[in-house]
């Protein structure tokens, strides 16, 4: 039985769009229905913190007898604006953090050069590595070319040595080249 997306009240309607246009199209019915949710939902609305009687709830209507208090949110932050400022205990720099800074520049940095070494060096080594097999792919292709010849050159008798050894530089070749 064919798996419909529809739901279990449109099955009898989608079943003629599932061989007409595909599953796909038996969402169509569907459409009204989703058009109409969307129109009536509701946006982002306010919430009330009420208190009373100790007791703290929250409404989607104000509270009776509530004053109204406007909070606003701080905008958000753009890549091109400042940080927000460091609390005060935070601004105020002693001499031993800034030795401390310093020394954890000088470690980030040696990290960072240690690391730049490192990727330097397996550059170095996936380049030889290329370099070796693309000089063992131009050998195998050299030897190719000396096999085509073989055959071409060889007597009756010594054709089907000649086609073994051409097909087995071929079978290493695609081996290792491609």
């Amino acid at each position: 039985m064919n798996k419909c997306p529809c739901t279990a009240w449109l099955v009898l309607r989608c079943r003629h769009l599932h061989r007409v246009a595909g599953p796909a199209a038996a969402l169509i019915p569907a459409l009204p229905v989703v058009l109409l949710l969307l129109a009536t939902a509701q946006p982002a609305s306010a919430v009330y913190r009420c208190d009373g009687d100790g007791k703290i709830s929250y409404a989607d209507l104000p509270c009776p007898g509530a004053a109204p208090v406007r909070i606003d949110a701080p905008p958000p932050l753009s890549p091109s604006s400042p940080p927000t400022s460091r609390p005060a205990s935070q601004t105020t720099a002693t001499p031993d953090s800034h030795q401390r800074q310093a020394v954890e520049l000088a470690r980030l940095q040696q990290l960072r050069e240690l690391r730049e070494r490192q990727d330097q060096r397996l550059r170095d080594l996936a380049a030889r590595g290329a370099a070796a097999r693309d000089k063992k792919c131009r050998s195998l292709q050299l030897q190719m070319r000396w096999r085509e010849e073989d055959v071409r050159d060889a007597s009756l008798r010594h054709e089907a040595q000649a086609r073994k050894r051409l097909r087995r530089t071929e079978e290493r070749y695609r081996d290792e080249c491609r």
